[in-house]
């Protein structure tokens, strides 16, 4: 019989390009959290039967849930050159310590079906990043800039950013599905959806800019502390370490008002949503 396995106590299912990998890193810091083999197993992004006739291999990718062996992160990371490679970072576990787990599949926000992720976690915290849009959009854009050089199929071609992106707005203003560029930019259509199934008490959203600034990322981190029901750590020395960071690029000139003005609308609508101030 396959050993008891640690359920997820905190998922972190979006946005890309908004510092997920940095808080994940954070967060299987912290003398109480084990990471599984994965940061981002991508699972939920299946369709429903697929989720259930393999969910039995998803925990297979999450610690036991007694016992002292060291846990394996095999962990993604870009290089000085944005150059994607693999790491094996080890943890070690200590008997009779209590541990949660958790996962930071980051594409889930958008293709996810929070039902689903409801029905088989239904305990689960969820947490999600946003970020400046205009800033996203850009870093999401070199991303699959690379990917392409690399030859990674991905089902569209990427061109110059300023064509791409005055596609996909002027599609959005015809009331066309936004693309793979502007999507998970438009926070507040996916956030909507997954409020409404898990509620206020099992979805909080924090700001990239918060997190990734040293002088607000220790107030930000003790807030997701406590709501996981973590006890304080201290994140100074870490907080200056921030993962899968791309090389410097500068946004294009004359297309940068263009999107501030196209996302005005949908950020007073996160605002509004989320009863806050944004950092931007």
């Amino acid at each position: 019989m396959e050993e008891p396995r640690l359920l997820p106590s905190f998922f972190i299912i979006g946005e890309r390009k908004c510092g997920t990998s940095s808080l994940f890193r954070y967060l299987v810091a912290h003398p109480d959290v084990l990471p599984g083999k994965l940061k981002e197993p991508d699972f939920f992004s299946h369709s429903p039967d697929y989720i259930r006739k393999h969910w039995n291999d998803y925990l297979t990718l999450f610690p036991p849930a007694k016992g002292t062996a060291p846990v394996a992160l095999h962990w993604p990371e870009l290089d000085a050159r944005g150059r994607l490679y693999e790491e094996v970072v080890w943890y070690e576990r200590q008997p009779e310590r209590r541990y949660i787990t958790g996962e930071a599949s980051a594409n889930t926000l958008e293709m996810g079906q929070p039902e689903v992720v409801r029905s088989l976690l239904p305990e689960v915290k969820l947490i999600v990043l946003v970020r400046e849009p205009v800033a996203r959009t850009f870093s999401h854009y070199r991303m699959y800039r690379r990917f392409q050089a690399e030859g990674r199929p991905l089902g569209f071609t990427v061109g110059s950013f300023e064509e791409d992106v005055r596609r996909e707005m002027e599609a959005v203003r015809a009331g066309q599905a936004p693309g793979p560029l502007l999507g998970p930019s438009l926070y507040v259509r996916h956030l909507r959806r997954w409020l409404d199934v898990f509620g206020p008490d099992r979805l909080r959203v924090w700001f990239t800019e918060h997190l990734a600034e040293p002088r607000t990322a220790g107030q930000t981190l003790d807030e997701i502390l406590a709501y996981l029901e973590l006890a304080p750590f201290d994140y100074s020395a870490l907080v200056r370490k921030w993962y899968n960071r791309a090389p410097a690029a500068i946004l294009p000139k004359g297309i940068e008002k263009e999107l501030r003005d196209f996302f005005a609308p949908w950020n007073e609508a996160l605002a509004d949503l989320l009863h806050a101030k944004l950092p931007w």
